[in-house]
């Protein structure tokens, strides 16, 4: 038996397999047009976890004005059915708005790839932080930070998406210390955040002073 076959699959990359697969038949489909709620139903309405990594993925695209807050929004809902244990459902005007299935298919094979590189560091351990206990916190950790994405300031938002990249990685591979990893690094994010609103805040009065 060779090195690659006795190797064990980690958590991550069957979930990547199984994205990628997905995003593939769809391609292959007779109405290969892509929107938010397709994309939910291809994925499934259960599969919130892995939902919070795909939709924390497309806000590293680039993508017109308003595209990132309602990738925002559209976590926030996911974390929020998480919590409830509903199947996750998107009013229309977010559901209805379209998706580059091309972009995301090359977009989920690269993942793919890297997540393969990523299980050689990332491995189940302290999995009391990434069980059925930690859904809740975890589903509001990410509303909180959601939120703070929601706000239309440019580029506040770019690092807490990857702490929240990170930690979704390590909730579905398994891994407490990525998950903790992940959560510093989205917190941090949030502490810029904060103070570049504040520093806007003090700018606008400081300007109404003068104009006054």
């Amino acid at each position: 038996m060779s090195e690659e076959a006795s190797t064990p699959v980690s958590p991550i990359e069957r979930y990547m397999a199984r994205m990628v697969a997905a995003l593939q038949r769809l391609a292959r489909s007779d109405d290969p047009n892509l929107t938010f709620s397709r994309l939910i139903d291809v994925m499934g309405r259960g599969s919130h976890r892995l939902l919070i990594l795909v939709f924390t993925l497309l806000n590293m695209v680039p993508g017109p004005p308003g595209f990132g807050g309602t990738i925002a929004w559209t976590t926030l809902g996911i974390a929020l059915a998480m919590i409830m244990r509903w199947p996750i459902r998107l009013p229309t005007l977010i559901g209805d708005r379209g998706l580059p299935l091309n972009l995301l298919l090359k977009l989920s094979e690269r993942v793919a790839v890297a997540a393969r590189y990523a299980a050689r560091f990332s491995r189940p351990r302290l999995r009391w932080l990434t069980g059925a206990a930690a859904t809740i916190p975890y589903g509001v950790f990410v509303i909180v930070v959601s939120l703070v994405m929601t706000i239309p300031i440019p580029f506040i938002n770019a690092i807490p998406n990857v702490g929240l990249c990170v930690l979704s990685f390590s909730m579905l591979n398994r891994d407490g210390l990525g998950a903790v990893v992940g959560v510093t690094i989205s917190l941090l994010g949030l502490g810029i955040a904060a103070a570049a609103i504040f520093g806007a805040y003090e700018l606008g009065m400081a300007a109404l002073g003068i104009v006054t």
